[in-house]
């Protein structure tokens, strides 16, 4: 039988303002139009897709992701990159994803095919059926479309 590890547990040497329990570095930052600080060191690939995430919110919270990030309160694809959208426009970043291949691939692809017209319905089959043929772990609790 052959297991997918989805995330790593690697170390985060940038400086964090708020380390969850999951050791995932949170970030403030006053709009999505201003990155947080643990992406500096980051590929510009990386920091294009945490922007384009930022700006994909409906689709993200309908897209789950396989890592495993159910089990510490991730409910879609979308958590993994960000923790929280403020009333006032501020985000609170997560570093989640900075570890994670498997957040970072369906996030890409779910984006991608979003702007080729793809309809949320049709990305999300897509998505469960990539993900589920594989040994991944047990997708978030998304709900269904």
């Amino acid at each position: 039988m052959v297991f997918v590890s989805a995330c790593s547990s690697g170390e985060n040497n940038d400086k964090p303002t708020n380390k969850a329990n999951t050791g995932d570095v949170r970030e403030t930052t006053a709009s999505v139009n201003e990155l947080p600080s643990f992406l500096d060191a980051k590929s510009d690939d990386m920091k294009n897709l945490y922007t384009a995430v930022a700006n994909s919110q409906d689709l993200l919270e309908s897209i789950p992701c396989y890592c495993g990030c159910g089990e510490f309160g991730h409910t879609s694809n979308y958590d993994c990159f960000i923790n929280q959208n403020k009333d006032d426009g501020s985000l609170v970043w997560d570093d989640h994803a900075t570890k994670c291949q498997a957040c970072l691939d369906i996030a890409a692809e779910s984006v991608v095919e979003w702007n080729k017209g793809k309809s949320i319905k049709d990305i999300r089959k897509m998505i469960d059926e990539k993900y589920q043929e594989a040994d991944y772990p047990e997708p978030t609790p998304t709900p269904e479309i």
